[in-house]
């Protein structure tokens, strides 16, 4: 029977099962570990992942890994209950959709939420949202600077 957790998932429960024998009495617990990594099948992607796992844990990934916590470009993208509140199925449907075309990264789309969320508009409509979709696609994945006097958006409607 083959396990079909993914494979960051294995990595850290070998780990873990490692770190209990160890606490057992188990002096060689970790002798082992290359030889069931290989076993497993896990590959050095995997491995990488299950160290960024860990040390987010610990609160000390480094700078370089704020690349990778950007969402993929294929991912999927479930709104928080805010979110939810703040969007129309409409906008939300239309951010999809600049996603998926590629007219967004998926860092600015991450973008375009937080400046949808943070503009006190609610629900927001496909005009305001593609406004807000254009002013971050033509700054890149920085976004525009946005500092208004109405706060982190300027609301023009």
């Amino acid at each position: 029977m083959s396990d079909e957790r993914p494979a960051v998932a294995r990595v850290l429960r070998l780990l873990a099962d490692r770190l209990e024998a160890y606490l057992d009495g188990d002096e060689l617990a970790f002798e082992t570990v290359g030889e069931q990594l290989e076993e497993a099948r896990i590959s050095g992607e995997d491995l990488q992942a299950a160290i960024l796992v860990l040390k987010s844990m610990a609160g000390d990934l480094p700078e370089e890994a704020t690349e990778l916590a950007t969402p993929a470009p294929r991912s999927q993208r479930v709104l928080s209950v805010e979110e939810r509140g703040s969007l129309s199925t409409e906008a939300w449907g239309t951010l999809l959709g600049l996603r998926r075309r590629g007219a967004l990264s998926p860092g600015q789309f991450e973008r375009v939420l937080e400046m949808l969320g943070g503009s006190g508009v609610k629900p927001v409509g496909v005009d305001f949202a593609l406004e807000i979709a254009s002013r971050v696609a033509l700054h890149g994945d920085e976004g525009p600077d946005t500092e208004t006097s109405h706060g982190e958006v300027d609301v023009s409607h």
